[in-house]
């Protein structure tokens, strides 16, 4: 790993607190600060020897190695283009052990996340941080658990960067929370005038769970709230089934997402259409979608705007605006929690 010393970017300087809004989601990990947004997907695997184009590969993928108490580890894309299917390691769901098993991949996460954002600084200079964050609705018990792992002094080393991060505070909060806060907050943290509805719903379209939250003026409402255990990797898993029995083997994860959100295959360099296999592949994770929409809105009548978040968002927004006419698909949905995280972040240190 390189050891050149870069300046401490002005919003880090000594005594300030860097504010940072992490999305950690089961498929992709969104971070967003005043001034970057990085993203990589939430897969990692034991490092392996690299025997061509080391320094090739490594700048390709900046910031996707780390060294822990656990050994050295491929993060991100870095991960999905070297290493074998077998060796790949996804958060899915709850695990057996949250303290011990989900929150060290969480954290692992986390601070591949704050060396790419702090890239480049070196000599371990100590980086004051606030962290807000989010967990699926039906696991916010865990909360606690999180933030205990979060906060604190963490040895950063990685290839772009080695630091200390002292997390000095850490907001846990439902994970579609956050586009909530992205609508009914502005970006310094001030209360949205335009924002005018009462009660917001919200749909997060993930990886591995679909999340419902409810806001009413401003009040969490239980109830209303939740998440179901689908998400966009049931329709991957069936295209990637219909690839392997149609041509023999497996695909990579890259080209199985591909498929699933162009309707084409190129094989050999030619293009297949696959459209009609997409849309019988979306079918449960619409259907999943809609079933917990109506257990927890029924209609959706008292519901003055429902967003559309997520990175499975687009997959499901044409069908869902049928039954809810004002769903709305937020911008940049894959990024909606974090920058909502971010903006709940400024508000609270107002």
């Amino acid at each position: 790993m390189a050891n050149k010393r870069k300046s401490t970017p002005s919003s880090v300087l000594p005594g300030s607190v860097m504010t940072v809004g992490l999305d950690i989601g089961y498929g992709v990990v969104k971070a967003i600060t005043d001034n970057d947004v990085i993203m990589f997907p939430s897969v990692m695997g034991h490092a392996r020897e690299i025997k061509f184009q080391q320094d090739e590969i490594t700048t390709r993928h900046p910031g996707d190695q780390i060294i822990d108490d656990e050994g050295e580890w491929f993060v991100g894309d870095l991960a999905l283009a070297q290493l074998p299917p077998g060796e790949l390691l996804r958060l899915r769901g709850r695990t057996a052990n949250e303290s011990t098993m989900g929150n060290a991949f969480r954290l692992r996460l986390a601070k591949v996340a704050i060396g790419k954002l702090l890239h480049g600084i070196w000599n371990r200079d100590v980086i004051h941080l606030r962290i807000a964050t989010g967990l699926p609705v039906d696991h916010m018990r865990d909360a606690g658990e999180l933030k205990n792992a979060l906060l604190g002094q963490h040895l950063i080393r990685t290839d772009t960067a080695e630091i200390v991060a002292n997390v000095e505070q850490v907001m846990v909060m439902p994970q579609p929370y956050g586009t909530i806060y992205a609508a009914m907050l502005t970006e310094n943290g001030e209360i949205n005038q335009r924002h005018t509805a009462i009660r917001t719903g919200v749909v997060d379209v993930g990886t591995y769970t679909i999340d419902l939250a409810m806001d009413d003026n401003g009040e969490y409402v239980d109830a209303e709230s939740g998440s179901a255990e689908s998400g966009v990797f049931t329709a991957q898993e069936r295209i990637a089934a219909a690839l392997e029995r149609d041509y023999r083997q497996k695909m990579p994860y890259k080209i199985v997402d591909r498929v699933l959100r162009t309707g084409v295959f190129h094989a050999s360099g030619e293009p297949v259409d696959y459209a009609a296999e997409v849309e019988e592949a979306l079918a449960p994770l619409r259907s999943a979608t809609l079933n917990l929409m109506s257990e927890k809105w029924n209609r959706g009548m008292t519901v003055d705007v429902i967003y559309l978040s997520g990175g499975g968002a687009d997959l499901v927004a044409k069908e869902i605006s049928i039954a809810y006419p004002q769903i709305q698909l937020v911008k940049d949905a894959q990024l909606a929690n974090a920058r909502g995280y971010l903006n709940y972040a400024r508000f609270a240190a107002r």
